[in-house]
Protein backbone atom coordinates (compact mmCIF):
# COMPACT_ATOMS: atom_id res chain seq x y z
CA UNK A 1 0.00 0.00 0.00
CA UNK A 2 1.65 3.48 -0.84
CA UNK A 3 0.95 6.40 1.09
CA UNK A 4 1.51 4.60 4.40
CA UNK A 5 3.42 5.12 7.46
CA UNK A 6 4.87 2.41 9.88
CA UNK A 7 5.26 3.37 13.48
CA UNK A 8 6.77 0.86 15.80
CA UNK A 9 4.63 0.96 19.27
CA UNK A 10 5.77 -0.27 22.77
CA UNK A 11 8.01 -2.81 20.49
CA UNK A 12 5.18 -4.75 19.83
CA UNK A 13 2.88 -3.66 17.08
CA UNK A 14 3.27 -2.07 14.06
CA UNK A 15 0.37 0.85 13.08
CA UNK A 16 -0.01 1.31 9.57
CA UNK A 17 -0.80 5.27 9.30
CA UNK A 18 -3.03 6.45 6.34
CA UNK A 19 -1.17 9.51 5.63
CA UNK A 20 -3.90 11.73 6.55
CA UNK A 21 -3.68 15.13 7.60
CA UNK A 22 -6.64 16.95 9.56
CA UNK A 23 -5.08 20.12 9.02
CA UNK A 24 -4.74 19.44 5.26
CA UNK A 25 -9.21 18.73 5.24
CA UNK A 26 -9.61 21.78 7.44
CA UNK A 27 -13.05 23.14 5.44
CA UNK A 28 -11.50 26.69 6.27
CA UNK A 29 -8.79 25.63 3.36
CA UNK A 30 -11.62 25.56 0.93
CA UNK A 31 -14.97 24.12 0.53
CA UNK A 32 -14.10 21.16 -1.36
CA UNK A 33 -13.63 19.64 2.35
CA UNK A 34 -16.53 18.36 3.93
CA UNK A 35 -16.93 20.36 7.41
CA UNK A 36 -18.81 17.11 8.76
CA UNK A 37 -16.74 14.42 7.32
CA UNK A 38 -13.61 16.84 9.73
CA UNK A 39 -15.87 16.95 12.89
CA UNK A 40 -16.52 13.38 12.53
CA UNK A 41 -12.81 12.91 12.37
CA UNK A 42 -11.57 14.77 14.80
CA UNK A 43 -14.41 14.03 17.40
CA UNK A 44 -12.68 10.55 17.40
CA UNK A 45 -9.21 11.83 17.93
CA UNK A 46 -5.67 12.25 15.72
CA UNK A 47 -5.16 8.62 16.39
CA UNK A 48 -8.24 7.17 14.91
CA UNK A 49 -8.29 9.60 12.27
CA UNK A 50 -4.60 8.22 11.04
CA UNK A 51 -5.44 4.85 10.53
CA UNK A 52 -9.24 4.74 9.71
CA UNK A 53 -9.58 4.07 5.99
CA UNK A 54 -12.17 3.98 3.51
CA UNK A 55 -13.84 1.13 2.14
CA UNK A 56 -16.58 -0.03 -0.81
CA UNK A 57 -18.41 -2.81 -0.30
CA UNK A 58 -20.58 -4.90 -3.04
CA UNK A 59 -23.38 -2.66 -2.98
CA UNK A 60 -20.48 0.23 -3.90
CA UNK A 61 -21.30 1.56 -0.23
CA UNK A 62 -18.40 3.46 0.84
CA UNK A 63 -17.46 2.78 5.02
CA UNK A 64 -15.24 4.62 7.25
CA UNK A 65 -13.33 2.91 9.86
CA UNK A 66 -11.05 0.30 10.92
CA UNK A 67 -10.51 -3.76 10.62
CA UNK A 68 -9.43 -5.94 13.15
CA UNK A 69 -9.83 -9.54 12.32
CA UNK A 70 -12.14 -9.38 10.23
CA UNK A 71 -14.56 -7.04 12.15
CA UNK A 72 -15.11 -3.21 10.29
CA UNK A 73 -15.01 -0.94 13.44
CA UNK A 74 -16.92 2.29 11.47
CA UNK A 75 -20.04 3.72 9.92
CA UNK A 76 -20.98 4.79 6.24
CA UNK A 77 -19.35 7.38 4.94
CA UNK A 78 -22.52 8.76 3.58
CA UNK A 79 -23.72 8.88 6.98
CA UNK A 80 -20.93 10.65 8.46
CA UNK A 81 -21.30 13.17 5.27
CA UNK A 82 -24.71 13.84 6.50
CA UNK A 83 -24.75 13.93 10.33
CA UNK A 84 -21.10 14.68 10.98
CA UNK A 85 -20.14 13.67 14.04
CA UNK A 86 -23.54 12.41 15.36
CA UNK A 87 -23.09 9.52 13.08
CA UNK A 88 -23.09 6.42 14.96
CA UNK A 89 -19.96 3.89 14.37
CA UNK A 90 -20.68 0.32 14.63
CA UNK A 91 -18.64 -3.34 14.49
CA UNK A 92 -19.66 -4.39 11.71
CA UNK A 93 -19.59 -8.95 11.44
CA UNK A 94 -16.80 -10.28 9.32
CA UNK A 95 -18.74 -10.95 5.77
CA UNK A 96 -21.47 -8.83 6.41
CA UNK A 97 -20.40 -6.09 4.49
CA UNK A 98 -20.40 -8.16 1.61
CA UNK A 99 -17.33 -7.87 -0.72
CA UNK A 100 -15.79 -4.88 1.50
CA UNK A 101 -12.55 -3.86 -0.22
CA UNK A 102 -10.35 -0.73 0.80
CA UNK A 103 -10.25 2.17 -1.30
CA UNK A 104 -6.82 3.00 -2.53
CA UNK A 105 -5.32 6.17 -2.09
CA UNK A 106 -8.79 7.73 -0.93
CA UNK A 107 -7.42 10.15 1.91
CA UNK A 108 -4.56 11.02 -0.74
CA UNK A 109 -6.92 12.21 -3.17
CA UNK A 110 -9.40 13.47 -0.88
CA UNK A 111 -6.50 15.99 1.00
CA UNK A 112 -6.40 17.27 -3.35
CA UNK A 113 -9.49 17.50 -4.19
CA UNK A 114 -11.99 17.18 -1.16
CA UNK A 115 -15.59 15.46 -1.89
CA UNK A 116 -14.70 14.96 -5.85
CA UNK A 117 -12.83 12.02 -4.31
CA UNK A 118 -16.03 10.42 -3.01
CA UNK A 119 -18.26 11.66 -6.28
CA UNK A 120 -15.84 11.30 -8.94
CA UNK A 121 -18.51 11.14 -11.64
CA UNK A 122 -19.83 14.55 -10.62
CA UNK A 123 -23.22 13.05 -9.81
CA UNK A 124 -23.86 14.48 -5.91
CA UNK A 125 -25.05 17.16 -4.38
CA UNK A 126 -23.04 18.37 -1.61
CA UNK A 127 -23.87 21.47 0.75
CA UNK A 128 -21.43 23.86 -0.81
CA UNK A 129 -22.39 23.05 -4.35
CA UNK A 130 -22.81 26.50 -5.02
CA UNK A 131 -19.21 26.82 -4.94
CA UNK A 132 -18.19 24.20 -6.82
CA UNK A 133 -18.95 25.24 -10.32
CA UNK A 134 -18.06 27.31 -12.69
CA UNK A 135 -20.09 28.35 -15.56
CA UNK A 136 -19.04 29.38 -19.26
CA UNK A 137 -22.00 29.39 -21.53
CA UNK A 138 -23.45 25.45 -22.25
CA UNK A 139 -20.56 24.40 -19.98
CA UNK A 140 -19.71 23.98 -16.85
CA UNK A 141 -16.30 23.15 -15.09
CA UNK A 142 -15.41 21.60 -11.25
CA UNK A 143 -13.68 23.91 -8.93
CA UNK A 144 -12.78 21.47 -6.49
CA UNK A 145 -11.16 19.48 -8.91
CA UNK A 146 -10.93 21.01 -12.26
CA UNK A 147 -11.83 17.51 -14.17
CA UNK A 148 -15.29 17.86 -14.77
CA UNK A 149 -16.57 19.41 -17.40
CA UNK A 150 -20.44 18.97 -18.31
CA UNK A 151 -22.32 20.83 -21.08
CA UNK A 152 -26.29 21.59 -20.38
CA UNK A 153 -28.43 19.18 -22.58
CA UNK A 154 -31.11 21.13 -24.65
CA UNK A 155 -34.54 20.38 -23.49
CA UNK A 156 -36.97 18.81 -25.69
Amino acid sequence: MENVIEKQTDGLVNVVENGLDLAVINPRNGPQFSPNLHRFLKRRGSTWAKICRVFRDADHVLWIGSLDDGWLHGARLMGVLCNGSREQMWAHLPGSLCGLQEVPQFWKDYMRIGRCAIDPEHKMYFIGDDTRWSAHGDERSCLWCGHAHHTKMEES
